[in-house]
């Protein structure tokens, strides 16, 4: 039991440590670069979704009207 409670208390010793030298300034503005780093990644993971998504209607449009989709201008 030591072999797991020794490491796990020491890294949240020293998170505890690294939280309590930082002002609450520090501590808004790193929650603030989290918080837009992970909208941004949302908001890509989104947008490449829809893309996606408006390929494959646009493939399956051209599909039943025997269209060429090369020379579409979607």
């Amino acid at each position: 039991m030591d072999k797991y409670s020794s490491p796990v208390s020491y890294f949240w010793g020293g998170i505890c440590t690294l939280l309590g030298a930082l002002s609450l300034n520090d501590i808004a503005i790193i929650v603030g670069i989290i918080l837009s780093i992970a909208t941004f990644i949302i908001n890509w993971l989104y947008k490449r979704r829809d893309f996606y998504h408006k390929k494959k209607l646009r493939e399956q449009y051209y599909a039943k009207y025997h269209k060429n989709s090369d020379e579409c201008d979607l």
